[in-house]
């Protein structure tokens, strides 16, 4: 499934994506075959921790930015999960979850809009309070 869902959206962007990173339990000789004849860097990390620290030891470069990269996603995907109420994707459609998700990342730019509005206005109340560095 990976492989295939990889396939269509290299597809979609016109071979523009340079870079995958899958969580652990993707990993096969397979997957990994396959997906490296469609994107030129794979991330695909080995489950087990001996595995996965034989896999990190040889590892090139490009694996390891994308392993770093990849705890980003997931804190992205939880944010809009947990702070719009968007638990679980109802809809099975593919319309209806492309519809979940655009309203996820509808609401998180909501949150984000109005933080920076309430800053903007009143810098030292907690709702503007933001532990990301300033750009």
């Amino acid at each position: 499934m990976t492989v295939e869902q990889t396939r269509r959206l290299q597809t979609r962007v016109g071979n523009r994506i340079e870079q995958v990173s899958f969580d652990r339990g993707f990993h096969s000789p397979q997957n990994q075959q396959q997906l490296s004849a469609i994107v030129p860097h794979v991330c695909l990390p080995k489950p087990g921790a001996n595995q996965a620290a034989q896999q990190a030891a040889e590892a090139s470069q490009e694996f390891h930015t994308a392993r770093r990269r990849h705890a980003g996603i997931e804190s992205a995907i939880g944010a809009l999960q947990s702070g719009n109420g968007l638990k679980r994707c109802r809809d099975k459609t593919e319309r209806g979850f492309a519809r979940y998700l655009a309203l996820a990342v509808l609401g998180r730019n909501l949150h984000t809009l109005g933080k920076l509005l309430i800053a903007q206005d009143h810098a030292d109340v907690l709702a503007a309070y933001t532990k990301r560095r300033a750009a």
